[in-house]
């Protein structure tokens, strides 16, 4: 089973940030202390005082405490907000751009319509239109159903 702090030892190439090629190791002191109690080593360096946690072979080791202060945590918030918002605009987006072919398409499909209503209506008066000059000039309609002629 995996632990956070074996996996944060073994990471801790990814948290040391930029520094100098030659790197030495920290050297810890011993202090005198009572027979019965473990010995506590202090570092020599000023580096152990800053709250950076250090490991066995003088890497930094990634604190997860510091995740949760209260500035960490709202400012992982805000970004989270910032990046929830964005995705949001992204999705209403796409939404509005297919909403927007689907009109457009639809739009298309009525000017065609309207384009050919139009010429039936064209048709249509110059149809009624040579009805009234024909009638202008005596000639009439005949009831009877014309007759095909076949050659």
């Amino acid at each position: 089973m995996f632990s956070l702090s074996a996996i944060a030892a073994r990471s801790s190439h990814f948290f040391k940030g930029p520094g100098p090629l030659d790197r030495t190791a920290e050297v810890s002191l011993p202090v005198e202390i009572p027979c019965n109690e473990e010995p506590v080593l202090q570092p020599s360096s000023p580096r152990g005082h800053t709250g950076v946690g250090v490991d066995e072979a003088g890497g930094v080791r990634f604190d997860f405490s510091k995740l949760l202060r209260l500035r960490s945590f709202v400012i992982l918030l805000a970004v989270t907000v910032i990046g929830l918002f964005q995705v949001n605009n992204i999705l209403a987006i796409k939404n509005l751009s297919a909403r927007n072919d689907r009109l457009r398409s639809t739009i298309r499909l009525t000017r065609s319509v309207l384009a050919s209503q139009e010429l039936k209506v064209r048709e249509l008066q110059s149809i009624h239109s040579l009805t009234e000059v024909a009638g202008g000039l005596g000639l009439t309609s005949s009831p009877e159903p014309p007759v095909w002629l076949e050659p």
